[in-house]
């Protein structure tokens, strides 16, 4: 097995493991209340409610890029809910926390879909977009995939310190937990 198809192994196998590790987190974001939730504890984008909310709003958005900024189109991409432009990088998408985890059970869905639609050959395809500030950027398809794994780790952390600060326990969120405690994710 060459390292590309490991790569796109790599990239699949990082889907599940978003889809269950946002299961998780919004189990025990539900168990604070909605003042909790909403609490600004001093994060980038707040509290617990704007960093989850930023997360799907950012995911939307890159995945409208996957399925315009190529030559290539995705089926699973093509009647999916995608924010074409990112606005504010911390507007509220959904008020309701019951929305927001049912938009995020979506959203990992149709991201899962579309990973596993990709093929080898794809992942060096350049995407071509103009980022938030209009600047313009080319790049390979797998960066831009390697980069929105690493954007959602970097907010999720934020979000189990904000939990941790209210008083709940997250639990363990390493990736090589979900091996032992979810191998029905495999």
């Amino acid at each position: 097995m060459g390292i590309e198809s490991t790569q796109l192994q790599q990239f699949r196998l990082m889907g599940r493991y978003n889809t269950w590790i946002n299961q998780r987190l919004f189990d025990v974001a539900g168990t604070l209340t909605e003042e909790e939730r909403r609490r600004d504890l001093g994060a980038f984008f707040h509290s617990v409610h704007g960093t989850l909310n930023h997360l799907l709003l950012t995911d939307r958005h890159w995945m409208h890029r996957f399925a315009t900024c190529t030559p290539i189109r995705f089926k699973s991409l093509s009647d999916a809910k995608l924010i074409p432009n990112l606005g504010a990088h911390g507007r509220e998408l959904f008020s309701e926390f019951n929305d927001l985890r049912a938009e995020r059970i979506e959203t990992d869905a149709v991201l899962n879909s579309w990973l596993a639609e990709l093929e080898l050959a794809m992942l060096s395809t350049t995407m071509r977009y103009a980022n938030s500030q209009g600047i313009e950027r080319a790049h390979p398809l797998w960066f831009a995939i390697a980069h929105l794994f690493n954007h959602q780790t970097h907010h999720r952390s934020q979000a189990t310190t904000l939990i941790q600060q209210l008083g709940r326990d997250y639990g363990v969120t390493d990736f090589l937990a979900m091996y032992q405690v979810a191998p029905d994710a495999f």
